[in-house]
């Protein structure tokens, strides 16, 4: 399907493009106490919102699986931490490692990692409510080749374990063709099939927009299904949206974003507090266009799992498993004869 000729209508669900959530100077005034915030009833509001949308676990669903993508230093793993501290009644926690390090600029995240309600969902009182799977993973390539999108499509199919390298795929991928890693890797059991993706850019004009990997994203996003793909660009901060306003309607046009899949937001960072007060508390005026934008993710779809089920791929590789492990056996009590 070609982009090029999809007219982004306007979508039934509420706006959430987030500019009313922001004052034009973007300031964010702290407050030890996060009552004294003005924003802090607005975030409690959101969040029972988004415990609405996403029920509790009587309804037999299991919770989305949201798969967070983009290229190194695009900041996926500081969205992560800021979508985190929107969710708490706590304090921002370093949950996912961030930054690059050493004179390569190495990425911290590395491996496949998924943060379950229970790792990010901190609360006084322990509830019922199926909050989403956030799965994170290592940087892609500008790069949208049959490789990286074979790369891609795997995850979205939910082939890749936990913990696991992307680039042992990826090396494998090279050596013998894409075609061969999806072979490869269809065989095994179905981890986690993401529901939504988020892409996430920098706002920063001295790095290009990854066009090849949008690219790839939007082909591995329709490739068997299509996934719910939203766009958020980063250090809105440091490039406010008068600044990169050609850049804001070029990411959203190349991922076919309505305004109400696309947003432009402040993460929780040192910039914003060099005092550290978000080490002890959370900051509302940060967190309520997050959750804005976390509303409108969260919101169900038609083709959402209704209830937990099992692919064929997956009842042929339990049939494949339990074969095996009886030909095992019977291997042994014919050799002990």
């Amino acid at each position: 399907m070609d982009r090029t000729k999809i007219k982004v209508e306007r979508d039934v669900w509420e706006n959430s493009f987030v500019e009313q959530h922001y004052n034009k100077n973007h300031g964010i005034i702290l407050h030890t106490d996060p009552k004294e915030d003005p924003k802090y009833n607005e975030k409690n509001k959101l969040i029972r919102k988004c415990q609405e949308i996403v029920g509790t676990n009587v309804s037999g669903k299991p919770p989305l699986n949201i798969a967070i993508v983009g290229t190194p230093g695009g900041g996926k793993s500081s969205l992560l931490n800021t979508i985190f501290a929107s969710f708490s009644t706590e304090s921002w926690t370093e949950i996912v490692p961030f930054g690059s390090f050493g004179r390569a600029q190495r990425q911290r995240t590395t491996r496949f990692k998924s943060y379950v309600k229970d790792t990010y969902y901190k609360r006084r009182v322990q509830d019922a409510y199926l909050m989403p799977t956030f799965l994170d993973m290592t940087g892609f390539e500008d790069d949208d080749s049959e490789k990286s999108v074979a790369l891609l499509e795997l995850v979205c199919t939910g082939r890749i374990k936990e913990d696991e390298e992307l680039r042992s795929a990826k090396d494998y991928a090279t050596k013998y063709g894409a075609e061969a890693l999806l072979g490869r890797y269809n065989k095994g059991v179905c981890h986690r099939p993401v529901d939504r993706i988020i892409v996430v850019c920098t706002s920063n004009l001295h790095v290009n927009i990854p066009e090849s990997f949008l690219n790839a994203v939007w082909k591995a996003s329709t490739k068997h299904r299509e996934i719910p793909v939203y766009g958020v660009l980063t250090c809105r901060d440091k490039y406010p949206p008068n600044v990169v306003e050609d850049r804001i309607k070029s990411f959203c046009h190349l991922l076919a974003l309505p305004k109400c899949r696309f947003a432009h937001i402040i993460n929780y960072c040192d910039d914003i507090d060099n005092e550290g007060v978000h080490f002890d508390t959370t900051i509302p005026s940060l967190d309520v266009p997050v959750l804005q934008f976390m509303k409108q993710v969260l919101n169900p779809r038609q083709d959402d799992l209704t209830q937990k089920q099992v692919s064929k791929m997956d009842i042929l590789a339990i049939f494949a498993f339990i074969f095996a492990v009886v030909a095992f056996i019977y291997v042994l009590l014919i050799s002990n004869r």
